[in-house]
Order: structure tokens, then sequence, then C-alpha cells
């Protein structure tokens, strides 16, 4: 969504400016609210809704209250007044000293980058932890912001009503006080408050649960009766079933199983369960395919976890057990518990689906009743049935009984997933991020690489792959000094673009042989892929050693997929690990270690580079084809429409430096110090376009195997006004081309000649440009408009 979108989306029919935030939303964890919160700011802002000096006041000190207020106070640093009300007596109350298990991407499992436990937001980040924690981390910056800004906490403030004016101030009135505050804009953040049914013998899901440590009582098998299928349900039934584990311990439990062609069949079902019209029971789905699928290991691993010595109800009125709209990971801990309490025939597990509560009355303490069966009483019972959000938007129901999004279904109610960070919202509050080190390297080995085994095997269409590494862990070999061995009993004329992966993956380690029995096929396609002079230049020489078939060492089978999926797996994650590495180089460059490239920077300018490259890098963690494109062509002087898998052979490790970190930096100066604040595209032209202007900054050291030169350059058919050639030591006037031979100095332009500033402009990094680099800011925008202003001398005398 735009700003606009998202602005028009927030505000209250009526009134023009009182915004809801989060308050309707289906998928509303910590992470989801704060991104929804930094978006609605920025849209805020971008709308012109407050003036610069004018007043804002937020309803609320949740998760998306606070964030929305600390990035205020940064993005909006002379507003006259900047308020937060919250009705207890602090922000974040209910998650506070709760261990319960936050983790920002846990929804989006198995997805990509959803074990990143750090949340990636430029303002109130966080990492995975128990709530407690998490809650002291956003206290401090939040604490910190309140000393430093206009930012002001009024807790224990009860707003009883929101008064908008027919012009756009917002009266807000609390309990206790006759005096009503006047402001500019209302956030309401209001959020769900507690859950319903806590007036009897269920406690908050937030406090710490007794589930969590053993059974101690003195029954043989007590009864605990769990109601409600939505994630604090099957969170809760998980902790009942599993043997004195906590929610952190269940959550690596489940994402550490290796599953093998199960997830793949998990993700199908998946795709198939939010189809329009779908009406996949996720249940019989789970048994009927995915059950034969799962390893034994992960069998055993999830019996031996179990809870001996307790009987267990899980009850839902709905006639089926998992909703889509809950967690994959919860529906998936929560099927693999009921199976395998049914394989081992213990029996201590019952479900139950659609039962009505009898008489419609929730058994809060005392007996449970369920249509058409006996009274019993439970040794404990978890109700787990919704918020009780009624009473927290009861002062404003008159307000929202018009609001659009109280009664249409948020985007988030069709397929609830995690927001991202709009591109605006990203570009605004990456200044406001800290400079933070990437995590580390791995040591390499002190004696030789090590060597990673894959086997692949041709198989109904598919390819077996089974090893030490699954697909999904392939970027591992590049994170260190491993070597590759592969087994491939499929022809090269067979293979298609499984060649081009495994050349990608073999070219980048350490060391790279094949075992094939169609030898001679496989040194023609291997050769020709991994040919030095394809490379981006001379020192990215790789060499594939390839011998003949010899039977492979057992290795565990990791996953069964046709050749395009698995080539699109195993390139996105390779993808990833190079961009992950990117973003060290260009830390140890710009950043503290201050690594020398030959290149000197001033370091005001250095800091403004990594900031830029922090918002850069945002976009295109999130954005695979946006990814792709950067990435491709910082190797490669060719701009291809459709980027397959042998274009990207050149794209890992060993071209990392110089010939993808100094063309980043390159792009990086020229969208902060040119009139043209380029940044990453997903479309050709280019990898880079901003300001009207569409660019190219590439890196390789030679083209068509010719070291790179400014004449050279200036032929060759770029695709964008602007190409910067980090490799190219020339200064850009060379980079015009040479004179024709039928012309002669100071000739006019003849007829059918295209005009100068219909040619590229091809930027090199001759001496001037580095000297400008070490100068500073200042003189690199010199720098850059004495470029521009030759193209437009030059281009008005050839017109004349």
């Amino acid at each position: 969504m735009t700003p606009e979108e998202i602005f028009e989306d927030a505000l209250v029919p009526g009134t023009k400016s009182v915004l809801v935030l989060g308050s309707f939303e289906r998928r509303v964890t910590v992470y989801a609210q704060q991104v929804r919160a930094l978006n609605l700011v920025d849209a805020l802002l971008s709308q012109n809704v407050v003036r610069e000096d004018g007043k804002v006041a937020i309803v609320g000190g949740g998760a998306a209250g606070v964030t929305a207020a600390v990035a205020l106070s940064k993005a909006a640093p002379n507003l006259k007044a900047l308020d937060l009300f919250e009705a207890r007596a602090d922000i974040l109350q209910l998650q506070k000293n709760s261990t319960r298990y936050l983790h920002p991407h846990f929804y989006d499992w198995p997805s990509i980058g959803s074990e990143e436990e750090d949340a990636g937001l430029p303002i109130m980040n966080w990492t995975a932890g128990a709530a407690g924690d998490v809650v002291k981390t956003l206290w401090s910056q939040f604490d910190e912001a309140c000393g430093t800004t206009r930012l002001n906490f009024y807790p224990n403030s009860l707003v009883t009503s929101l008064k908008p004016s027919a012009v756009s101030t917002v009266r807000v009135v609390t309990a206790g006080t006759a005096v009503a505050r006047i402001y500019d804009a209302v956030i309401l953040a209001i959020g769900f408050g507690l859950e319903a049914f806590l007036d009897g013998d269920t406690d908050s899901y937030w406090k710490p649960s007794a589930l969590a440590g053993a059974m101690l009582v003195q029954m043989p098998e007590p009864s605990i009766f769990i109601s409600g299928n939505g994630d604090g349900g099957l969170v809760d039934f998980q902790m009942a079933a599993f043997d004195a584990l906590d929610h952190r311990a269940i959550y690596h439990l489940i994402s550490n199983l290796d599953l093998g062609d199960a997830l793949t069949e998990l993700r199908t079902i998946e795709a198939e369960a939010w189809a329009p019209g779908a009406n996949v029971n996720l249940l019989d789905a789970y048994q009927t395919r995915v059950k034969p699928l799962i390893p034994a290991p992960a069998w055993a691993s999830i019996i031996q976890a179990l809870r001996n010595n307790v009987r267990i109800r899980l009850h839902t009125n709905e006639t089926q057990l998992l909703r889509k709209t809950s967690a994959l990971h919860n529906r998936l801990a929560t099927f693999l518990i009921v199976e395998a309490d049914r394989e081992i025939d213990r029996n201590a597990i019952t479900v139950t689906t659609g039962a009505a509560f009898t008489a419609g009355a929730v058994p809060a303490t005392g007996p449970i009743s369920l249509v058409g069966e006996a009274p019993f009483t439970p040794y404990r019972r978890f109700l787990r049935l919704g918020a009780d959000s009624a009473s927290n938007l009861a002062p404003f129901e008159a307000l929202l009984a018009t609001y659009p999004g109280r009664v249409l279904p948020k985007a988030s109610a069709t397929r609830p997933e995690s927001p991202t960070l709009t591109a605006s919202a990203q570009a605004r509050f990456a200044p406001f991020a800290p400079v933070a080190a990437p995590p580390p390297l791995p040591a390499q080995a002190a004696v030789g690489p090590g060597i990673s085994h894959i086997v692949l095997l041709s198989q109904a269409n598919s390819i077996s792959w089974s090893g030490d590494l699954a697909p999904t862990d392939v970027d591992m070999l590049w994170s260190g000094n491993h070597g590759l061995s592969v087994y491939v009993d499929v022809p090269a004329a067979d293979a298609g673009g499984l060649i081009a992966i495994l050349a990608r993956l073999g070219c980048h380690a350490a060391s790279f042989n094949l075992h094939v029995r169609d030898a001679q096929g496989w040194r023609t396609s291997i050769a020709s892929l991994c040919a030095s002079r394809s490379l981006p230049g001379p020192d990215v020489g790789t060499s594939c050693v390839i011998n003949d078939w010899n039977n492979p060492p057992a290795a565990m089978h990791r996953a069964t997929l046709p050749i395009t999926d698995l080539s699109h797996i195993v390139s996105e994650r390779l993808d990833l690990e190079t961009l992950r590495q990117l973003h060290g180089s260009l830390y140890d460059v710009l950043g503290p270690p201050n690594v020398e490239m030959g290149w000197p920077i001033e370091v005001n300018l250095k800091q403004q580079l990594w900031s830029r490259w922090l918002d850069w890098h945002h976009v295109l963690q999130a954005e695979p084809a946006m990814r792709r494109r950067f990435l491709l062509l910082l190797a490669t002087e060719q701009d291809h429409d459709n980027i397959t898998p042998e274009l990207l052979i050149r794209v890992g490790p060993r071209s990392l430096r110089p010939f993808l970190t100094k063309p980043t930096i390159f792009g990086l100066t020229f969208a902060v110090c040119s009139e043209h604040a380029v940044s990453p595209i997903d479309v050709a032209p280019g990898n880079m376009a901003g300001g009207g202007l569409t660019g190219h900054a590439c890196g390789v050291g030679w083209m068509d195997g010719r070291d790179v030169s400014a004449g050279y350059a200036a032929r060759q058919a770029w695709t964008t006004g602007v190409v910067l050639l980090a490799q190219l030591k020339e200064a850009f006037r060379l980079a015009e081309g040479d004179v024709r031979f039928d012309h002669a100095p100071g000739d006019r332009a003849k007829v059918g000649d295209v005009l100068i500033d219909q040619e590229p402009l091809v930027i090199g990094a001759d001496e001037l440009f580095v000297m400008a680099l070490e100068a500073g800011e200042q003189s690199m925008q010199q720098y850059l408009r004495s470029v521009f202003r030759w193209r437009a001398t030059t281009n008005r005398a050839s017109l004349e």
C-alpha cells in the first residue's frame, strides 16, 4: 500500500485526523503491530496532516502505540507536543515479566528468513526471547526517547472520549480531569486488552504458565481441558502435551526437526488452503499427505518429548480443529502431538470439534458441560476464546461506528501474513537505525577445507537430494572454508538447470569435485559455465574436477523436488548468502573496522553511505527479484530481462571484493551525492533508478575477455542513462567513445549520429573520483555536478 492508501485506510470517517492503528487486525504480533505503526507514522507525515510544529496524541501503550510514539519523536522532532496516554501504570504491561516466547518472524515459518531472530526494525528493534526480556529492550528505547525528545508519557490516564472538531483538531478527554487537551491528530492504538473469561480458573496467556514445569499433583493422571483452536489454545495444548518444555523449547524442538519432503508437502497444502474458494480440512490433509513423509527420527523426537502422566482434551466449537489463520508452526506441532499419541496407543489426548457449551455458557469455573455429554470437572482448564476487546473499545463506540475496518475485513483477515515496511517508511526511518555489525563469518579451518557431500539421483522427473546439507542449507557451504563433492547420477543432457546451480555452488566453494557417469558431457557443460573469462575479473578463476562415477558415501535423504523447484530454492539461498556477505564487506569498509579497499572515504560520508545501505539492504532482503537483479548487474555488463541460473554463476563470495563491494559503494555514493536519489529496482533497465534516471552500477574488470577501458566501455550496448564502472580508472570524459574515422575533432554531428545526451553516461572511478571520496560529500557533489555539466555542454555543442 502507498502512504496515501495507508492513511485513508486508518482514517475514521467524519474526521480529518483521527487514525486507527491495528485495533481490528488479525495478525497482531508485537512485530506486526510495530510495522503497522511505522507505516502509519510515515503516512501521517507524508500526507502533511500535521504541521511541523503541530501536536499529536497517541492513545494506547502497547507495541503499536509506543512504536508510533518513538517513531514520531525521531522523524518529527519539532512537534510542539507529542503525548502518549496509557490507562495502565506503564507501557507493555501485559507482557511485563512474561516468560512466553516472542519471535518476530514466527508466523512466517518456514519461509526464508523466518528463523532470523532479529526483528530488523530501524526503530524499537528487538530480538527473539522471553516476552519480559523483549519488553525491557523496548522500555529502554522508549525511556531514551522520553528523555531526549518532545515525547511525554501519561500513565494511569484513561482516555474516555475523543471529540473531533469541524476543522482538523481533536479534543482528548481523560478520566478524572476537566481539562481536555487539543491535538492536530490522534492515533488510536487501543489494542485488544486481556483475554476473555479470566474471571474463573484460567490465567492470562501472558502469565508464567504452570504447564512449563513438571505436573506435580497427587493423582495418577490429572486432566487438562483446553478450549480454543487459535494460536493461544494451540500453544497451551503443546505445553500440556510436552513434558516440562517451555514455549521457547517447543519452538526450537519443532523448528529443528528434519522433516524432509514433508515440509515441501506442507507448503503445497498451505498454498491450496489459501486458494480462492478453497475449503481444505487441514488436519485430514496432514494425516493423509504429510504423515507418510515424516522421517522416523522426527516421530521419535516428538514421542520422546511427550508427557506421560496426564490426560488432555483439546476442544473447539468449530467443525475443523486446525484453522488456516493460525500459525503453521503451531498447527504442525499440534498435528504431530495428536498423531504421535495415537501411534503409540497411549490415547491420552482427546480432540473434540463442533461441540458447543451447554446453553452457550462458557464454564469459567466449576463443571464443564458440552452438548450431548455428561458434565466433567478437569484438574486445570485453559479457555483461549479470544480477547475481551469490547471494554477497550467502549469509550470510542460512537466514533468508530462507521469505521470501515470494523465492518469490512482488513487485508490481514483474508490471509494474515506479517506486514512489511513500505519503501517510504524504510527511507524515512533508516537514518535512525543504529549501526550494527553483521554476524561474523565463521572462522575458516586451519588445515584445508572441510568437504560437504551431496548425492543427486534422478527420480520420476524430479531430483532426489541427499547429503550433509539440505537444499535450504546450501548457503552454509559459502560461510566457511568448505569444499563440495557431488555425486550426480543424471546425464548432462537431462540435467537442465541442475548444471547451473551446481556450477554456481561449486564455483565459489573452496574446492569442487563432481562424480558422474556421463563424465564427458558434464566436463563440456561445466567448462563452458565456469570458464574464467566468463567471470567478472581475472582473479575469480575456478576449477572443477570431473571424476567417473563411484559409489557415494551413505547420506541422509533431504528432499525430492522437480529441477525447477530445486533451482529456485538453491538460487534464493545463495542470493541471500551473497547479500549477507556483501553486507559484512560493506560494514568492514564503511563501519568501525575501517578496512582498506583502495578508496579512502571521508568519515561523515562513510556514515551517510552506510545509512543509505541499511535502507537498501532492508529492501533487498525482502524482495527476491530486486535482490537478484541488483547483485547480478554488479558482476556483469549485460542487462538481462530474464535472469537465469546460468547468469548467476558469477555472483558469490569469489566475486565479493572488489567486483560486488566496490560498485555497491559507487552506487551508494551516486545516490547520496548526486541530484538523483537512485535505489535498487527489480525490472530492467539497470539495477538502480530514481529521479527520472536509470543506472547500472557495475564492477566487472573486463568485458568480452578484454580489460575494461574507457573507449571499449563506451561502445558497449548499455541500457541505462548512467553507468558506474568501479573498475574503470580513466576519466569519465574519455568514456564518450573514440572519434569516428570520418570525423575530425570539433566537427558537427552528422545526420544519423546519436546525440551525446542520448548516449549512456559512463563514469569511471578515476583519480578525481577517488580524491572526492576522500574529501567528503561536498567535493563529491561538485565532482558529479561537473560530470553532468560536461554532458550538457558537450550536447549543446553537438546541437549547434
